[in-house]
């Protein structure tokens, strides 16, 4: 049983802040910024691709209302969101991240060497795509 589904089972305690018959959304336990969520469906899908489309299409609608709400609350400077899948997905369970941001906050993306790349070495990437 995944974390998501022992939360949603009550096994396992969480700040929970919308809850339907097919998503929920709670409270990171181990958040970036105060007002960071996960978005989750209740079965245990374990990737984008695996979402069925009702279930992604209520997950985008949860996330904007959420996005509201972190606004109203927490006042930030930006609100991000990010998705893992495959080895990156610690909860082997979709989940949707969104977290208010502010400037002096320090998370950052970090890229690889090389920096911004030049169009004709993007589009050699995706030939054939």
């Amino acid at each position: 049983m995944t974390v998501v589904e022992q939360i949603v089972a009550r096994q396992v305690d969480a700040v929970i802040v919308y809850e339907s018959a097919s998503v929920i959304a709670f409270a990171d336990h181990d958040p970036i910024n105060p007002g960071h969520l996960l978005i989750a469906p209740v079965q245990p899908y374990a990737s984008f691709i695996d979402l069925p489309a009702d279930v992604l299409e209520e997950i985008q609608s949860v996330a904007k209302q959420l996005y509201i709400r972190l606004e109203q609350k927490f006042a930030p400077d930006g609100i991000s969101f990010i998705q893992n899948n495959g080895f990156f997905n610690e909860l082997d369970h979709y989940h949707l991240h969104i977290f208010p941001r502010f400037k002096d906050d320090h998370f950052s993306w970090q890229c690889r060497e090389g920096g911004i790349r030049k169009v004709c070495e993007l589009s050699e990437l995706f030939t054939d795509f």
